[in-house]
């Protein structure tokens, strides 16, 4: 009797060992969560909002985020800010700023900049 007490007492103890434990990842998940969300709506709205974004406006959330913002600041580097750029040198202007393509390239430079937009806001979804 006694030999089924204790191994009803050890596996109570090493569930409630896994238990605390499993328990202390998860909440540590929702915390790097929300943690996440909160540092990435400016750049969201910001989107959203057709407004372009920043090297400074990557580096802030870089600052909060530190390792977990690196996706974001590579996405920005290696496929939004060369859209971007593209974008730019396709819309031709001239002394005064004003715009000087044809309607194809300026069609064409709208949709870089909706790709460059979406791409970086793909990584900026909520988790």
């Amino acid at each position: 009797m006694s030999k089924v007490l204790l191994a009803l007492l050890v596996g109570c103890l090493v569930g409630m060992v896994i238990g605390a434990w499993l328990g202390y990842r998860l909440n540590i998940g929702r915390d790097r969560r929300a943690e996440f969300n909160e540092a990435i709506e400016p750049i969201r709205t910001a989107l959203m909002k057709d407004e372009p974004i920043t090297e400074q406006d990557i580096s802030i959330v870089i600052a909060k985020l530190g390792r977990d913002g690196k996706a974001v600041l590579n996405t920005y580097r290696k496929v939004y800010q060369p859209k971007m750029q593209l974008a730019e040198t396709m819309l031709k202007k001239d002394y005064y700023g004003k715009v000087k393509c044809t309607r194809e390239e300026y069609i064409q430079s709208k949709q870089l900049k909706k790709e460059a937009m979406a791409s970086l806001l793909a990584k900026c979804k909520h988790l």
